[in-house]
């Protein structure tokens, strides 16, 4: 059975905008920078659509991880699920079970990995340390500043419209940290219908929007949706420099990706 655009939406945006996070927990969090740092191998992930395979493969080397589109010959392990909805089932949180062929010890740590995805939808009162707090942030605003970008070069059509109807706009997200004012950043850009994200301070042009978490706590309190995103200005989570109405049409989208993909 062919699955709804919706449902393919969704998957390749866990292929594009998801998965490319699973660099910063190979980066920062210490049992899996440990485990992935003499790792080498390929590994095909998808489902099966009507007649057609939707997939990427990630490639693995020594503490890296590289996400490519589509299927790779001889990958050497696969994980193929029998329908699209399965899949992205699994990538939410729920059970799905794919087909595996390959190398079998690769298991493991593969799954290890893709588990600790879970952590950007992972309760705030579970976390068991600053730093799995930081962790949470971290990778929840790379995924979703990619994800923003991703999802107008999709072709979703009110995505690819705010983005015609902009010249070269930044809108840059910072979370400041003892001190630190960029402790964790990244950036969303457009330009006359184009889009890219990118990590850290976007140094040639001022932001249009600026969104300033003013620390860990107050972020995971508006990305875990503790708060509404004006609840959380309110509060002294975040405040945002620049266009109100802007910020207001990039948060709804936000929330609209974050709906897709937990």
């Amino acid at each position: 059975m062919s699955a709804s655009p919706q449902e393919i939406m969704t998957a390749k945006l866990f292929f594009n905008a998801a998965f490319p996070t699973m660099q910063v927990l190979l980066d920062d969090d210490p049992k899996l920078h440990e485990k992935f740092q003499h790792f080498r191998g390929t590994v095909q992930f998808g489902a099966k659509n009507g007649g057609d395979l939707l997939c990427c493969h990630l490639i693995f080397h020594d503490g890296t991880v590289k996400v490519v589109q589509g299927p790779l010959e001889n990958a050497d392990l696969s994980l193929t699920f029998s329908e699209v909805k399965k899949m992205n089932t699994l990538l939410k949180g729920g059970l799905a079970l794919p087909s595996i062929k390959g190398k079998l010890s690769m298991l493991p740590p593969v799954l290890s990995v893709l588990l600790g995805l879970k952590i950007m939808t992972k309760a705030n009162d579970k976390l068991k340390n600053d730093a799995e707090k930081a962790l949470k942030v971290k990778s929840s605003l790379y995924m979703i500043t990619r994800a923003l970008s991703q999802y107008n070069k999709l072709g979703a059509p009110d995505m690819q419209a705010f983005c015609r109807r902009q010249p070269d706009r930044i809108y840059q997200f910072r979370v400041e940290h003892e001190g630190d004012p960029a402790y964790i950043a990244c950036y969303f850009r457009v330009k006359a219908g184009q889009s890219k994200s990118g990590h850290g301070i976007y140094t040639r042009r001022s932001p249009f929007v600026l969104f300033r978490f003013l620390s860990i706590d107050g972020a995971l309190k508006v990305l875990g949706k503790e708060c509404e995103f004006v609840e959380g200005v309110e509060k002294g989570y975040v405040e945002t420099v620049g266009s109100p109405e802007y910020a207001c049409y990039l948060n709804d989208y936000m929330a609209l990706l974050q709906g897709m993909l937990t």
